[in-house]
C-alpha cells in the first residue's frame, strides 16, 4: 500500500462467507448494480462472497483466523456509539450544525458520558468485565440507571436556584417552529377567568 512516498507492506486476509450469507451478498451486489443501470461483474459477485481484511500486521503475528475473530469484535464499537445515542442522546444537539453552541452541546454530552463511565467503573468494578475474559453482562442497564440518576440530580438542582430558572427553561423549551404550540381558544379562556372571579375552583 502506498502513502505519499512511503510503501507499506500489507496482508489481505480472505475469509469465505457461509453459503447462505454468500448468496445474500451476491443478491445485494446484483441489486446495487441494477439500481445504477449496470450489470454486476463476475469479479464483483465473486468478491462479494468473501470478507476481505487489510492489515499491516505481518501474517506471522496475525493469522487469518485471528484477524477474522478480531474483525468480528468491531461490533462492540458500534454498541458504544449506540449507547451514547440512546442513553445520552449524544446525536441530538439543540443548535445549528458546526456552530459554537453545537460544539458546546457536544462537549457537554461527552462530559456526561465520561462521568457516567467513571461512576459505573467506581460502583460496579467487578460487574464491568473487560473483553480480555468471560463477560456476564453488557453495561447497558448499568449506564441507563446511572444516566437517569445524573439527569434527576441535574433537574433537581436548577429550579431551586432562581437565578438559573430563566436560562434553564430556555434550554428545555421547544425550538422555534412555524406553528405555535396549541393553547385553549380565547372564548374558553374568558370563561375560565369568569369562573375564577366567581370563586369556582373547577371548570
Amino acid at each position: 500500500m502506498c502513502h505519499d512516498t512511503k510503501r507499506i507492506a500489507c496482508t489481505v486476509h480472505a475469509v469465505p462467507l457461509p453459503a447462505e450469507k454468500a448468496a445474500q451478498a451476491r443478491r445485494k451486489a446484483k441489486l446495487r448494480a441494477q439500481n445504477k443501470g449496470r450489470t454486476a461483474q463476475e469479479k464483483t459477485l465473486y468478491l462479494s462472497e468473501w470478507v476481505l481484511i487489510l492489515t499491516s500486521v505481518p501474517v506471522e503475528l496475525l493469522s487469518t483466523e485471528t484477524a477474522a475473530a478480531l474483525y468480528r469484535v468491531r461490533w462492540q464499537v458500534e454498541l458504544v456509539i449506540k449507547r451514547l445515542k440512546s442513553l445520552l442522546a449524544i446525536n441530538q444537539l439543540r443548535a445549528r450544525k458546526d456552530s459554537q453552541l453545537a460544539e458546546l452541546y457536544l462537549q457537554g454530552k461527552l462530559l456526561y458520558a465520561v462521568v457516567t463511565e467513571k461512576i459505573a467503573q467506581r460502583c460496579f468494578t467487578k460487574a464491568l468485565t473487560k473483553m480480555d475474559g468471560p463477560r456476564a453482562l453488557t453495561p447497558w442497564r448499568l449506564y441507563k440507571t446511572i444516566a437517569e440518576d445524573i439527569k434527576s440530580g441535574l433537574n433537581a438542582c436548577f429550579p431551586k436556584q432562581e437565578r438559573f430558572q430563566r436560562d434553564y427553561l430556555k434550554s428545555v423549551s421547544e425550538r422555534p417552529r412555524k406553528r405555535s404550540l396549541q393553547s385553549l381558544p380565547e372564548p374558553i379562556l374568558g370563561m375560565i377567568r369568569q369562573c375564577r372571579e366567581l370563586g369556582v375552583s373547577r371548570v
